[in-house]
């Protein structure tokens, strides 16, 4: 008669009385969990919660938990640095790095099972609760972003270039959120966690602490029309903890709670201030102007001189502080004029009380013959200059959108 199958959990018991010694115990029970469940390398890979043996090379990690992907202790960079785009710079810290410890993360959405549509329409409270009832709890927003980060820190849990067709991004959330769930393939992080976007937005555990905000949660993930913004592992969604919406839903995670959390202040000012101060700024820009409008006169020697004529400091955000400057070259027949929008920072050569001292160019644009003036358009983020060419005067507006500047079309 052929031998009797034996099941895991008899092999295990089997292998526990022949070798007692405690270290060599510990050391089968990772190699049945990651032969028989699943590596760490190739958690997430497939669809399903079983897969195949790990390789005799594989490191061993901690046993695994069906339905889960292990996320090892690691530096995260959380938000998103001052000089990449797109970015929120009021609601995201500026690559603030910080050294998390272990845990566990749910490989898809609750219910974590391949097919099925998330669950939504649930409270934040709710969703604790029905992550509790599978022994496991909510993730906290930096655990969520280290998970869709990876181990590269990457911007979007496929890398740092947007790419909208990997996890269905540019979709709204409501339309989304009735996906099932694992028909994304591609919509994997580094770490190996599916559908972190995509789908509906996802419950973590801390409140908003933004400009010292606790009455609101945080949402992660999801989809929106704008997918490059909602599509970052950096981007978050405040909600009232009690809100409810077929868009809304969690995952869960297990292991030890990290208590990192985001704290972030958040500095308001005038939108637009003439400000002198902001004038000794240009001295770092004059090479870049020199060399944009500054034109060799027939007559002379070398570029024409390039002076700045109106400054301004420009706060279209908060926590964002962009200097505007316009100036002109002295030219036969007539001047070259030209303005810049920039971001003042303060580097290695900063004066002794922290004052900026160069500035990045985020914008230049020609303005004809005259050095422009510069006014509000309507709101903080849209403001509007004039210039004069041969032709005749004209109006050109500018805004400011996630960190870049977007110039609109002359009006005349």
């Amino acid at each position: 008669m052929a031998p009797r199958a034996r099941s895991r959990g008899q092999w295990t018991r089997i292998l526990k009385r022949a070798l007692p010694a405690p270290g060599v115990i510990a050391w089968l029970g990772a190699v049945v969990a990651c032969n028989g469940g699943r590596s760490h390398a190739n958690a997430g890979k497939g669809l399903s919660h079983g897969g195949a043996a790990a390789s005799a090379s594989a490191p061993l990690v901690p046993a695994t938990r069906p339905g889960m992907v292990y996320v090892p202790g690691g530096v995260l960079l959380a938000g998103t640095p001052v000089d990449q785009t797109p970015r929120v710079a009021e609601e995201e810290l500026p690559g603030t790095r910080f050294d998390l410890g272990p845990f566990y993360v749910d490989i898809l959405p609750f219910p974590d099972e391949a097919g099925a549509i998330a669950t939504t329409n649930v409270t934040r409270d709710d969703a604790a609760a029905l992550c509790a009832s599978k022994n496991k709890r909510l993730c906290t927003e930096l655990e969520w972003e280290r998970a869709c980060k990876g181990p590269a820190n990457t911007t979007y849990e496929d890398g740092d270039a947007f790419r909208p067709a990997t996890c269905g991004l540019g979709t709204s959330a409501e339309i989304a959120a009735r996906r099932p769930s694992g028909e994304l393939g591609s919509c994997v992080s580094g770490f190996g966690v599916r559908e972190l976007h995509g789908g509906a937005w996802e419950w973590t555990d801390p409140p908003w602490g933004r400009g010292g905000r606790k009455d609101l949660g945080v949402l992660k993930g999801g989809n929106a029309l704008a997918g490059e913004i909602a599509g970052r592992c950096a981007n978050s969604l405040a909600r009232a903890p009690t809100t409810k919406s077929p868009s809304m839903g969690f995952r869960c995670c297990a292991g030890a709670e990290n208590d990192a959390r985001v704290d972030l202040p958040v500095k308001l000012a005038p939108p637009l201030e003439r400000s002198m101060k902001t004038a000794d700024l240009t001295a770092a820009w004059l090479p870049f102007a020199r060399a944009t409008w500054s034109l060799k006169s027939a007559d002379a020697a070398g570029s024409a001189p390039f002076a700045f004529v109106h400054a301004f400091t420009w706060h279209p955000v908060g926590n964002e502080t962009l200097v505007v400057a316009s100036g002109c070259a002295t030219e036969t027949p007539r001047p070259r004029c030209g303005l810049i929008v920039g971001r003042a920072q303060a580097g290695e050569d900063a004066t002794a009380d922290g004052a900026a001292t160069s500035v990045r160019v985020l914008l230049h644009v020609d303005t004809g013959y005259e050095a422009a003036e510069v006014a509000e358009a309507g709101e903080a983020k849209h403001l509007r200059f004039k210039g004069l060419d041969a032709t005749s005067a004209y109006l050109r507006d500018f805004t400011y959108a996630y960190g870049r500047i977007e110039l609109a079309d002359e009006r005349r």
